[in-house]
């Protein structure tokens, strides 16, 4: 089962910054989402980006075989993301749900 989803949330963090990941819209409930944070070195630097991934979520919930589907900047925000991943929660389920896409822009408020 593929399921597309948009970005529909962001999360403002204290410098100022935005990162904003997309939200569940399927019918597996997420349980706790957790936004990247931004790279210390791409705020210095005032880059921006993007980062698209494909994963799977357990029968139990967990997020499982994390694809990078697309970074731009290349290898900038990857890491963040992959962070942020390994701490969501979806729901139990009977079964696994299979690549769930996901976007996360990185981007300077204001």
């Amino acid at each position: 089962m593929k399921i597309v989803k948009s970005v529909c949330m962001a999360a403002v963090l204290a410098s100022g910054l935005f990162v904003a990941p997309a939200m569940a819209m399927n019918d597996r409930e997420t349980v706790r989402v957790v936004a990247p944070e931004y790279p210390r070195g791409a705020e210095r630097r005032n880059l921006e980006g993007a980062v698209s991934v494909r994963y799977n979520v357990t029968e139990s919930g967990e997020v499982a075989d994390v694809e990078i589907v697309e970074a731009t900047p290349a290898g900038v925000f990857d890491r963040a993301v992959l962070r942020a991943l390994e701490q969501w929660q979806y729901a139990p389920a009977d079964e696994v749900t299979e690549g769930v896409e996901q976007v996360f822009n990185f981007a300077f408020a204001g």
